[in-house]
């Protein structure tokens, strides 16, 4: 990511001809002489100090190749200019990168100012987390100069990253050479269509750019710039992004292999047509009926790639990329979870975004939903082909959607097409567990929808409830939902898992008696099941291994195991 551009940092350099360095250095520009390349590296950890306190204040540039001006005799400020030794930048970076935490795209580069080379190092403004030496040290810059946080700065400075956006930023830039021409004629258009305006209605270009968060007061936003803008411009201002999709088969043939650097807006297209290319259709029959199956859900898909735009880390240069084997479809995006998020929670968590007014942008085209329903419709979209929940995953400093395709449930998904709106992530868990196998612990469900559900036993009780296709039953052994009879061929059911209906009632209504009050003594046992007297309930008791005593006589209690 450039912080200034080369003619900007060229007319810096050309003040120094006439001016104490000194009196140039400020709050985001900073000096440095070293004799050579091996003389800065040996001096890496005052650099990497440097660094920490430009990028935890505004960002800003360091220019090596100026001497200090206490350093000059005689008021010869041109003399100031020394150079620096040419190298590999590319090296030069990436040792510079290991002396700071956590990892921080610094861009290093050379310049040329009459006949000398000078090298700058860009350091953007990192407002995700603090940034830190390898040795630990928190700076921050002071006027023209860094220096270690205190403690009382360290723990303002969390405070504020917490309500920091990096998308909302202003840009000192020309709004339409910057944007993509095309791009914004195709939104607009787009924007125009929903909203339903009429020819004489419609607003102009500028209106539309500030309804949509694109501009601020007329001036461009990094989300603006993000989603409309012309590639060779965000590579230049914010940084280099590349979407990729690429398509293997099994043998390892690659079918697709797109990587661009294109603004938001265009590489949503390209997705989607990469998508459509690799998404065929099986021909599945069921029933002497034939149907004609997606191997990928479009929604599902929409859904993650979307959340990969609008949550990945832009502090950092990075790729989201799409990998397709015809078995799974790893969506990947820079970054780790944000704001509470885990692999865990991220059913249920309440929707964080990182990139408040990019998310906000794209809600305005739909792109997004509002509600924050995209895991859960991700879920929806694999669960209800009889696939597994996509799996969500950290891994080396990037977010990972992992998404089963092309193995489908013939009954699951016949069922659900016919009344789609009937089930929800739980409802098809549950169907989706019991499919060709009959019966399943309530316990063991209650701990496959941990993920989607925040009050367990209900949602599951809820579930079977609503779903006609399912019944709770019980025996000495434990509670269990089972595929109700009538749907047994339906779902496949190679063995049917049989009970006594009358004694399963009575262990159905402990388990639930027990889960939603605790405890129960003999006397309340007996009252629930409606036994003649406390002997009945004792040998039914003594026969129900999901259940145990403490205490004895009339002081005893029955409680659920586990």
């Amino acid at each position: 990511m450039r912080i200034k551009d080369q003619n900007s940092i060229r007319e810096i350099l050309a003040e120094c001809k006439v001016t104490p360095s000194e009196n140039l250095e400020n709050e985001e520009v900073e000096f440095k002489e070293y004799k050579n390349i091996k003389s800065l590296h040996n001096e890496s950890q005052k650099l990497a100090e440097e660094i920490s306190a430009l990028a935890n204040w505004k960002g800003g540039i360091i220019i090596v190749g100026v001497k200090d001006s206490n350093n000059v005799d005689n008021m010869n400020w041109g003399s100031q200019l020394v150079g620096f030794e040419s190298g590999d930048v590319i090296e030069i970076q990436q040792r510079i990168k290991g002396n700071i935490k956590p990892y921080f795209d610094i861009m290093a580069e050379y310049l040329d100012f009459e006949t000398k080379d000078y090298l700058v190092i860009h350091v953007p403004q990192r407002r995700d987390s603090l940034i830190t030496t390898a040795s630990g040290k928190t700076c921050i810059r002071d006027g023209r100069s860094s220096r270690p946080m205190n403690p009382d700065e360290i723990r303002q400075a969390v405070t504020n990253l917490r309500n920091y956006d990096w998308s909302a930023d202003i840009l000192e830039l020309d709004v339409f050479s910057s944007l993509n021409p095309v791009a914004i004629d195709e939104a607009y258009e787009d924007h125009c269509n929903r909203k339903k305006y009429s020819p004489e209605s419609k607003p102009d270009k500028n209106a539309f750019l500030e309804a949509i968060g694109a501009t601020s007061n007329g001036s461009l936003t990094k989300s603006g710039l993000l989603f409309l803008g012309k590639s060779v411009v965000i590579k230049k201002w914010l940084g280099v992004y590349e979407y990729r999709f690429s398509w293997k088969t099994r043998t390892g043939q690659l079918i697709i292999n797109e990587v661009r650097e294109e603004c938001i807006w265009n590489s949503v297209k390209l997705a989607k047509k990469c998508f459509g290319v690799c998404n065929v259709k099986l021909e599945l029959k069921f029933r002497d009926k034939t149907y004609q199956v997606p191997i990928l859900d479009d929604i599902a898909f929409h859904e993650a790639f979307i959340n990969a735009i609008v949550h990945r880390d832009y502090s950092i240069d990075g790729m989201i990329s799409v990998d397709f084997d015809s078995t799974e479809m790893i969506i990947t995006n820079p970054g780790n979870f944000y704001g509470g998020v885990t692999s865990d929670n991220i059913a249920i968590h309440h929707p964080r975004h990182r990139n408040k007014a990019l998310a906000k942008l794209m809600m305005e085209f739909q792109l997004v939903d509002r509600a924050g329903m995209g895991v859960k419709r991700m879920g929806l979209g694999s669960l209800m082909y009889g696939r597994e929940f996509p799996k969500f995953q950290e891994s080396f400093n990037s977010v990972e959607v992992i998404m089963q395709a092309e193995s489908v449930l013939p009954g699951i998904f016949v069922v659900t097409q016919e009344k789609p709106d009937n089930y929800g992530l739980i409802d098809l868990i549950i169907i989706n567990s019991l499919y060709r196998k009959g019966a399943i612990s309530v316990n063991e469900v209650i701990q496959r929808v941990s993920g989607v559900s925040r009050n367990g036993w209900l949602d599951v009780k809820e579930s079977v409830e609503r779903i006609e296709q399912v019944e709770l039953c019980g025996n000495k052994d434990g509670i269990f939902i089972r595929v109700n009879p009538t749907w047994n061929e339906f779902f496949e059911i190679r063995k049917a898992f049989f009970v006594q209906m009358l004694t399963s009632e009575k262990h159905v209504k402990l388990y639930e008696y027990l889960m939603e009050v605790g405890e129960a003594s003999n006397e309340d046992i007996t009252y629930l099941l409606g036994h003649k007297n406390s002997t009945y309930t004792s040998a039914f008791l003594r026969e129900s291994k999901y259940v145990y005593r403490t205490g004895k006589s009339r002081s005893s209690r029955w409680f659920l195991k586990n």
